[in-house]
């Protein structure tokens, strides 16, 4: 069986779902049985993912840039001899001349798009866009992907008459990488955080569905009587931003966060590792790889009751409301000062990140693509 797969996000800079292609690329290459792959790969890229023993073909573009849409058509004969085509980022080429699976990570810009973009006109073009995307994606898939359970039932709930098409993949991570013997030590630290400062950590772009300013605003008042605690804030900011300007004007929040726009992933492999805790308290995600990755590195995690963030940490993080700001205010202090569930938290998240593996991940899409083949 020829399967097709588009691997173009998996070149560096990565986002999530380049992780998640990359990852499934490297496994594939080692347990793929009687699958050839064939790897769409940028042009004028190297990707160290797209191993030796892959078919490679060049197209230009992201894998959900507008680029991809013509990617049928320009790349005609490679679909009409593939048994099946793999998009792993929600969006289908038009004019393919083959099944296909798609990867769904979530369907926020269907459902609740007031959470992915704070600009009304950029909300309302983005949400018909995928909308129409995500339909012609699921209706006309032989197999769908749902990255959780969450993820899953949304997709019954919005397309009910696809929902027997959908298989339940988890996300998996890399539990060698990922490991506090692979961090630096704090002293890498020294230049973003002072040696004699404790810090919790938030991760994420810059998306109203990931709750920063709540946070922020919760961080700052449950820590009011501990000055050296501070607040990283691993943030790519997005083009409109005023509430985030806005609060950053104020004097307490200068005092107590430090912002950080792009930071390497040595380095960030460093800041999970030292900090206190993670804070992931967002309104919604398709799964919430941050939390996974904190859990899997020994590092407590306070997320929201979001199905999915409750699917990826079960009873190995410690929840609160993403709304209720007394809620949020009374967890960070717990995290703040009790060193017991720290610990406790700490050694949970370790065992519970076990369960989770890109070994398992490529198996069970493996046996997506067989199945949808047959």
């Amino acid at each position: 069986m020829n399967v097709v797969i588009d691997a173009r996000s998996a070149d560096s800079p990565r986002s999530g779902i380049g992780n998640y292609t990359a990852h499934l690329l490297q496994e594939f290459q080692t347990q793929r049985g009687d699958v050839e792959i064939t790897a769409i790969r940028r042009k004028g890229r190297v990707s160290p993912s797209v191993g030796p023993r892959f078919g490679v073909v060049e197209y230009p573009g992201d894998t959900k840039s507008a680029w991809t849409l013509g990617l049928g058509r320009a790349r005609a004969r490679t679909f009409q001899e593939a048994d099946l085509f793999h998009s792993p980022a929600d969006l289908v080429p038009l004019g393919l001349d083959c099944p296909w699976v798609v990867t769904i990570h979530d369907l926020m810009w269907v459902q609740t798009p007031e959470l992915c973009a704070s600009a009304r006109g950029e909300r309302l073009v983005n949400a018909a866009w995928y909308r129409w995307h995500f339909g012609r994606a699921i209706r006309g898939a032989r197999r769908v992907i749902a990255i959780s359970r969450a993820t899953a039932d949304a997709i019954a709930q919005e397309y009910p008459s696809e929902r027997d098409k959908v298989r339940v993949v988890h996300h998996g991570v890399d539990l060698d990488r990922y490991s506090p013997e692979r961090a630096g030590p704090r002293e890498d630290l020294d230049t973003l955080v002072p040696r004699d400062v404790s810090y919790s950590l938030v991760v994420g772009q810059g998306s109203p569905y990931k709750n920063h300013v709540r946070m922020i605003r919760a961080f700052v008042e449950a820590t009011k009587d501990r000055p050296r605690e501070k607040l990283v804030l691993v943030r790519r900011f997005s083009r409109s931003d005023r509430e985030m300007l806005e609060l950053f004007q104020r004097p307490e929040v200068k005092a107590k966060v430090i912002q950080v726009s792009f930071i390497s992933d040595e380095l960030l492999l460093t800041l999970y590792r030292h900090a206190n805790a993670l804070l992931f308290v967002s309104h919604a995600e398709g799964f919430g790889m941050p939390v996974l990755e904190a859990m899997a590195i020994g590092t407590p995690v306070l997320t929201s009751r979001a199905p999915a963030l409750l699917e990826v940490t079960g009873t190995a993080a410690l929840h609160a409301s993403a709304t209720d700001h007394g809620e949020m205010v009374e967890a960070m202090r717990r995290l703040s000062t009790d060193a017991e569930l720290r610990e406790k938290l700490r050694a949970a998240g370790l065992e519970r990140a076990r369960e989770f593996s890109w070994a398992a991940c490529a198996r069970a899409t493996l046996d997506v693509y067989r199945e949808a083949a047959s």
